[in-house]
């Protein structure tokens, strides 16, 4: 069934519930009610942080060995780089992969319909670099969209080239240390078969531009350092985020490749591998320097789309993700990852609500107490707090790197800005979803 009917469907079976509920009972219960499921959601938020925390102490289920520094034992990779008009990054991207320390890999520089000077650019460095690069310049009618370019690219490689041991997918703004794909590789041939990747580590390199960077920086840092790793650690099930990432090419192969009507691919595929009993692995000690947002406004349309996408995998697989977890630990950490998009929007409704009803105080709620409700709302936000910190702690002892303590120490003050920015990015990419608008938005750079 298509995403959009599906997620409809849905959509007027709950209401036509909730309104059955509200003509059968008293309004202050369906009040009840409402508040009862935004309090068990805000409060799993704060057992969800509590657990990854706690597994961040674990070790890493396997050794950190590069790949032995000699051609005769490299496994064929294959980097694939697509690019939808980006002149201004995409040089000095290619020129980090070019200067990898590993021998056996070809790159691929994809041109996606672009209308800049892309295509001239990497028809430059293929001529420069003849033997390592192939341009694939990806018609009209089979691209306009990251996961159709590669699967386009992916096709012309079973057709036409040696088919590689890994794949090697990484976006058109991101720069690459020398040591990358030696890494990546070593700990993935040493990996078990159900192990479909290994993602690495990402990092604004424009973290100190402005006020909106820093914070972007500081969700990337509890996103990989708190999120990710506390979930590779404790259930052994990192996360693909869709650059950065050394995939098996048999594997994906495997899946059928990438979706392409999904606007985030690399959350339909984690789903997928999940589902077919695969794991992706995560490492921090790579790092891709990406290129953050840096207004307000590209920042809620570039989650839009990635809210839209994140919450098109959670119709489509929830429920089958849920049953492919091989514990209950590992089923609640997936089920408020599946959904977080939608933890914001809870928690702010949930404070707001809360406050009216102390404010007001002449509501005769039964099961509800409002004071511990918030309570609790306010405690699940110093333990995500508590995640932000460390996130920034560890990545200071670790790379020497980390935005300045004074921001960190000023989160509370701005934190409601951008829960108010979720909640509109968040209803954007469901009305979307809903009217079935599947649509790439690109990036804007600016570099």
């Amino acid at each position: 069934m298509n995403v959009s009917i599906k997620f409809q469907s849905s959509l007027y079976l709950y209401l036509l519930i909730i309104i059955g509920i509200a003509l059968v009972l008293p309004p202050v219960y369906a009040l009840e009610a409402v508040l009862l499921f935004l309090f068990l959601t805000v409060f799993s938020g704060t057992i969800f942080y509590s657990l990854l925390l706690l597994a961040l102490g674990r070790k890493y289920p396997f050794n950190h060995t590069e790949i032995p520094n000699n051609p005769f034992f490299e496994p064929l990779v294959y980097v694939l780089i697509p690019a939808h008009n980006e002149e201004r990054v995409i040089e000095r991207t290619a020129k980090t992969v070019l200067s990898q320390k590993y021998s056996n890999y070809r790159l691929f520089l994809i041109n996606d319909s672009s209308t800049d000077r892309t295509l001239e650019i990497i028809e430059h460095i293929r001529r420069e670099h003849q033997r390592r690069v192939v341009v694939i310049n990806v018609p009209p009618d089979r691209g306009r969209s990251k996961p159709r370019a590669l699967n386009y690219t992916l096709g012309i490689i079973e057709e036409h080239f040696k088919r590689p041991d890994y794949v090697f997918i990484l976006d058109a703004d991101y720069l690459l240390e020398p040591n990358a794909l030696r890494k990546l590789v070593g700990i993935l041939e040493n990996a078990p078969n159900y192990v479909i990747g290994i993602q690495g580590n990402v990092r604004p390199r424009n973290w100190n531009r402005n006020f909106i960077t820093r914070f972007i920086t500081l969700e990337r840092l509890v996103g990989f350092n708190v999120a990710i790793e506390g979930d590779m650690k404790l259930n052994e099930n990192g996360k693909y985020g869709g650059t950065v990432a050394l995939l098996r090419f048999s594997h994906i192969s495997h899946l059928g490749m990438f979706r392409e009507d999904s606007v985030t691919e690399d959350t339909d595929l984690w789903a997928r591998a999940l589902i077919a009993g695969y794991r992706f692995w995560y490492y921090h000690g790579v790092i891709g320097w990406e290129e953050a947002v840096e207004t307000m406004k590209d920042y809620v349309r570039q989650r839009s789309r990635w809210a839209q996408g994140h919450l098109q995998a959670m119709v489509e697989y929830y429920w089958d993700v849920l049953r492919s977890c091989s514990s209950v630990t590992e089923a609640f950490v997936e089920h408020f990852y599946i959904i977080s998009y939608l933890v914001p929007v809870f928690w702010l409704l949930s404070v707001l609500l809360n406050l009216y009803l102390m404010a007001v105080g002449t509501v005769p709620i039964q099961l509800i107490r409002p004071r511990l409700f918030l309570g609790v709302s306010i405690l699940s936000f110093l333990i995500f707090w508590l995640s932000v910190a460390y996130s920034n702690w560890v990545e200071q002892k670790r790379h020497s790197l980390g935005v300045q303590w004074w921001f960190v120490f000023l989160y509370p003050i701005y934190f409601g800005v951008f829960v108010i920015a979720g909640v509109v990015y968040t209803t954007r990419g469901l009305l979307r979803l809903v009217l079935g608008k599947i649509h790439w938005e690109k990036t804007r750079r600016f570099t």
